[in-house]
């Protein structure tokens, strides 16, 4: 760790703290519950759906807190969740033959989404950065899902797969640059 990459990191840290408060400090999410704000806030253009499309979503997922330093799931590892980043942050880290590719997932940002709906091992190790709240759609509330509510889950996965289209364009820029 150099003081370049400690500096770095304070600074991405604070300003993802400010960016944290002020998305749901938002006026017209600050009467919803979780996870319905959160949901909106990670969907907000990929999808066309308002709240009152996807409020019935909310009772699939399940709030679960993680703090600093935990590990919730090590590359290769069979997925159990899909997870939504309520606060705090998030770690990956993928082994490329180019060398090793770490991302910070912050607030307000999906987690594991490929490997879950593509019933595949996970590609990453993620890690708690800093203390950490998520909402969690597990596999047996993901089939719930499905049979109760199909409409939301096709736009759910049409909206993880737009994400991971994100995710994976950042990857492949750096195995690029790496590769250079």
């Amino acid at each position: 760790s150099s003081p370049r990459r400690q500096y770095l990191q304070r600074v991405a840290t604070s300003t993802i703290q400010a960016h944290e408060i002020a998305m749901m400090a938002s006026p017209a999410w600050s009467a919803m519950r979780q996870p319905l704000p959160l949901l909106l806030q990670t969907f907000q253009g990929l999808s066309t759906e308002n709240e009152d499309f996807w409020f019935p979503a909310c009772a699939y997922f399940s709030r679960e807190s993680y703090p600093a330093g935990t590990v919730l799931y090590h590359e290769g590892d069979v997925p159990r969740a899909f997870y939504l980043l309520e606060s705090g942050m998030l770690r990956a880290g993928y082994d490329l033959p180019q060398g090793r590719y770490f991302e910070l997932i912050v607030a307000g940002r999906p987690c594991g989404e490929l490997p879950f709906f593509s019933d595949t091992r996970r590609t990453a190790t993620v890690k708690a950065e800093r203390d950490c709240v998520t909402w969690c759609l597990t596999g047996v509330q993901w089939k719930s899902l499905q049979e109760n509510e199909p409409r939301i889950a096709r736009e759910l996965l049409t909206v993880s797969l737009k994400l991971t289209t994100e995710r994976m364009d950042s990857i492949t820029s750096y195995v690029l640059t790496m590769a250079a």
